[in-house]
């Protein structure tokens, strides 16, 4: 995907554990983005966000936040991009960095890379934590150096907000923002308390977009398999077997975890990918927890979002259907029959409590005049 750059700096939180935390070093001047080193050091961290190891959570600003932040971003949103106030805004963060970090002994810092960016997708801020070690320099500019290798597998703490989205959930309906996050952030010890400063800092807060994230999940990883012809045979199945991981956490009342669902899907890959099955796990995901698809990390399961896919529904006016896709058939054995030529449901083996109701419902409507007229 094309990435058009247009602004980048780095600054540094100077902190070691249990030290006392130093003056940061916040530089004037923007990186000079067509350099090979600073171009490398930008299109690597923006390119594996949201990639395997470095996998989102997503959200919105914390309506309840010391953080002032949320207020400047806003702020700078609503301009047109400028050096001077991009960098007003990434010395805002800085600022709040500091605080947070102040506060915590057992914290660190380093070197803090902000990129205003955009895609063909929507235009971004990223801001990424970049740990002090072997195979990542910066020269006394805060600029990557050349033909230096940079270590860019995993980033430390990050966070990304979508200019677009943002604005859509300005303008949206109180019941429509339950549904969108502008907001993703990834942090690989994010409830340690020596490590959330960096979240709590930038007022972030995981979102509760649960039915967009269920439907999604389903429908993008159930099309992940249809759309490989060397997976396409598996995906009934697969189904299948993430349905039933998604009804067995909802009986339980837990989340659901990405992590979980991979390992399902691994369960399909065909043993003639062995060989490819971490880099198939990687690509699926990567796609389930791109910024395009939104599902995180870790999400509460929307109850009647999985109930589309495990139930047919139908409400007529005067009457309603809600039954298991698996009762429903043509056969003559199936639990519930459908025969289309007649336009007509046939339900099989009702049991002696059915047919108790039903009985008692014709007795009842026999007699009562009311329902006769």
């Amino acid at each position: 995907m094309e990435t058009k750059v247009n602004f980048a700096v780095v600054h540094e939180l100077v902190k070691e554990q249990h030290k006392d935390i130093q003056d940061s070093d916040i530089r004037d001047v923007v990186l000079g983005k067509d350099k090979p080193a600073v171009s490398k050091l930008i299109l690597g961290a923006t390119s594996i966000y949201g990639k395997k190891n470095n996998a989102a959570h997503y959200g919105t600003f914390a309506k309840n936040t010391e953080s002032e932040f949320p207020a400047d971003f806003s702020a700078y949103s609503k301009l047109v991009p400028d050096v001077n106030n991009f960098l007003e805004v990434t010395r805002s963060a800085m600022g709040e960095l500091h605080s947070a970090a102040d506060k915590k002994p057992a914290s660190s810092g380093g070197y803090i890379l902000f990129v205003d960016y955009e895609t063909a997708q929507s235009r971004f801020l990223l801001i990424t934590m970049l740990k002090k070690r072997d195979g990542l320099r910066l020269n006394e500019n805060l600029e990557p150096e050349e033909l230096i290798e940079l270590d860019l597998n995993s980033l430390y703490h990050a966070a990304r907000i979508n200019f677009q989205k943002y604005n859509e959930h300005l303008l949206a309906d109180e019941v429509a923002k339950q549904e969108l996050n502008y907001l993703s952030f990834l942090s690989h010890s994010a409830a340690r308390s020596a490590a959330g400063y960096f979240v709590t800092a930038l007022g972030c807060a995981v979102g509760t977009a649960s039915a967009a994230a269920t439907d999604n999940l389903i429908k993008e990883s159930v099309k992940f398999f249809r759309d490989r012809p060397n997976l396409r045979e598996n995906s009934i199945s697969f189904k299948d077997d993430l349905l039933r991981y998604l009804e067995k956490q909802r009986d339980l009342g837990f989340s659901v975890k990405l992590s979980e669902v991979e390992k399902i899907a691994r369960d399909y890959f065909p043993a003639e990918l062995e060989g490819q099955a971490d880099e198939l796990a990687y690509e699926f995901t990567g796609h389930l927890n791109s910024d395009a698809i939104g599902v995180p990390v870790e999400f509460p399961l929307n109850k009647g979002i999985l109930n589309k896919y495990t139930h047919v529904v139908y409400k007529a006016d005067n009457w309603q259907l809600k039954f298991d896709r698996n009762s429903l058939g043509e056969g003559v054995d199936a639990e519930i029959r459908f025969e289309e030529a007649q336009r007509r449901l046939v339900i099989n083996n009702l049991s002696k409590e059915a047919v108790a109701i039903i009985r008692q419902a014709i007795a009842d409507k026999t007699i009562d005049p009311e329902v006769e007229e």
